[in-house]
């Protein structure tokens, strides 16, 4: 955006936000300044928390104010202030648009070497890994390759998420990478959704038989559904059929060849549903408009996913859509929002086993019980601390299962 145009927008948000907010505004800016810095990473993440604390939407204020330290300390160390700051503030558990714009400004120093920059990303999946997803999008955002680059391209992307030298991933953060994989080729293809299709088939389909093709898939929807920054609005507007609420229908079935990629749209549509997303009629409603079992499976599965995901710091809420699911959908809601936390953070167990517990019946609680202690070796290393610790926090009689899975 020029400076032009920025100028004319906060002069139209200054008038009609008024001199109150203007005058709340500037006294925060310049109480920030005579603050003395910190010495610490404990302070960092003290004097963030403070400054956050009256802010209307405190992880909003966070991914404002988090990213003003790079360059001032190494990227490791600003996931440790991430993490205290979580400490001070229990409340704060999403964290994957902050570590999206680390990521971005990590390989924004160095766009060649982007694959390097992944690797300075958390080693334990912290944020979901939102910080490989904001490296790899960043590095290409602003590309229209022809297609001799875009299929040369491809050959390192085929390998952006799997183990190298420095960079040891677990299942779980292959699969979160070939995800953000997705997003990354429809800025690759300036959203020319059949050739970002075609990407997928190329990169995510392993010649040893791992799969990623549904995963990435999701990714390329998920881009044009939930944009974040300027060029991703920017990539929807050169679409020529732009989905909305009214035409989710035509929309996927204009861009999809197949019933999975149909499906993959169907589910990533979920933010046009606005917050009747959480509620248990529209779910089973919305899924139920599938005729294909499987798909109307992933889309159960994608929704409950994100009522856990949208709601780590209300397990209440959480709770409150399972319990409103049909009882065969229950299991799946507590098992995937329970799931949510270890995503999110590989050392809240404590909070995933807390969400299994708060199902009604024993029998969903055992189904979500079972879930954490079969996907331990998914999520973990087997063997590694936030293995033992997720199997020692499960009831005595699933620890044998977990422990199985090594």
């Amino acid at each position: 955006m020029s400076d032009k145009k920025i100028i004319i927008a906060l002069g139209v948000v200054l008038f009609i936000l008024g001199a109150a907010i203007v005058s709340m505004r500037f006294s925060s800016y310049f109480t920030g300044i005579i603050h003395t810095e910190p010495t610490t990473l404990d302070g960092y993440a003290t004097q963030i928390v403070k400054q956050c604390a009256s802010a209307p939407y405190r992880p909003t204020c966070y991914e404002d104010e988090v990213p003003k330290l790079e360059g001032k300390i190494p990227m490791e160390q600003i996931f440790d202030v991430i993490r205290l700051i979580r400490k001070k503030d229990p409340q704060y558990l999403f964290c994957h648009v902050l570590a999206h714009k680390l990521g971005s400004y990590e390989v924004s120093l160095d766009p060649q070497n982007w694959l390097d920059a992944i690797a300075k990303g958390p080693t334990d999946g912290l944020c979901s890994n939102g910080f490989a997803h904001g490296a790899i999008v960043t590095r290409f955002h602003d590309e229209k390759l022809s297609v001799d680059e875009f299929h040369y391209a491809l050959k390192d992307i085929a390998i952006a998420c799997e183990p190298r030298a420095g960079w040891d991933p677990t299942d779980l953060t292959k699969a979160i990478c070939y995800h953000g994989i997705g997003h990354v080729l429809v800025h690759m293809t300036q959203a020319d959704i059949p050739e970002s299709l075609e990407g997928c088939e190329t990169v995510a389909l392993k010649d040893d038989g791992r799969d990623y093709r549904q995963l990435c898939t999701e990714g390329i929807y998920m881009q044009l559904f939930q944009p974040l920054e300027p060029e991703d609005y920017a990539l929807i507007d050169r679409l020529s059929f732009k989905p909305t609420h009214d035409n989710i229908q035509d929309f996927c079935s204009t861009n999809s060849k197949t019933v999975s990629e149909y499906g993959a749209c169907w589910r990533e549509a979920w933010p046009l549903l606005g917050q009747s997303v959480y509620d248990p009629h529209t779910i089973e409603q919305y899924c139920g408009e599938l005729t294909d079992a499987g798909q109307q499976n992933l889309c159960f599965i994608t929704f409950v996913t994100i009522n856990g995901r949208q709601n780590l710091g209300a397990p209440d809420k959480m709770a409150l859509t399972c319990n409103g699911l049909s009882k065969q959908y229950q299991g799946m809601c507590f098992s995937r929002g329970a799931n949510a936390f270890l995503e999110e953070d590989q050392t809240l167990a404590s909070n995933a086993i807390d969400m299994c517990s708060r199902a009604q019946s024993s029998a969903v609680q055992d189904e979500c019980y079972g879930f954490l202690a079969g996907i331990a070796s998914f999520n973990f290393h087997p063997g590694s601390p936030a293995f033992e610790a997720l199997c020692s926090a499960l009831p005595e009689k699933w620890l044998s299962t977990c422990e199985g899975n090594r």
